[in-house]
């Protein structure tokens, strides 16, 4: 498994009297070279985080995003996690003019996080120092 991508939606608006509602980061996808992450492994990572909207896979803060994504990442052995938003996806793919230029938008643009549990196992300095 090369890593997993998780595209999300940073949500926030106002009412009609001017009241803001709690924004928030919704996963939108989730997935690996292989396929989508099991929607069962998801739900119950997810009841890790207190402050996360299980029905609505919404979180808070991206902080906490980040570190489900991170725990997705250690879970499935995966070696990085990248984020990417939606809108950053959005302008990725108006770019695509072809398969490779598609996969490329994946390390183009997001955010990648390395999963040190994996980085580990497979270096020789991870065994040494670790």
């Amino acid at each position: 498994m090369n890593g997993l991508t998780l595209i999300y939606h940073f949500q926030s608006s106002q009412t009609l009297k001017e009241e803001f509602i709690q924004a928030s980061y919704r996963m939108v996808f989730f997935f690996s070279d292989e396929g989508f992450i099991e929607p069962k492994l998801i739900l119950e990572l997810l009841k890790a985080f207190p402050d996360s909207n299980i029905q609505d896979r919404a979180f808070l803060n991206l902080d906490d995003l980040q570190a489900f994504a991170q725990r997705v990442a250690e879970e499935v052995q995966a070696p990085q996690v990248r984020l990417i938003s939606v809108q950053d996806y959005n302008i990725g793919i108006d770019g695509a003019k072809d398969l490779k230029t598609y996969r490329e938008l994946f390390s183009k643009y997001g955010e990648a996080h390395l999963n040190r549990q994996a980085v580990k196992k497979k270096s020789l300095f991870g065994k040494i120092f670790d």
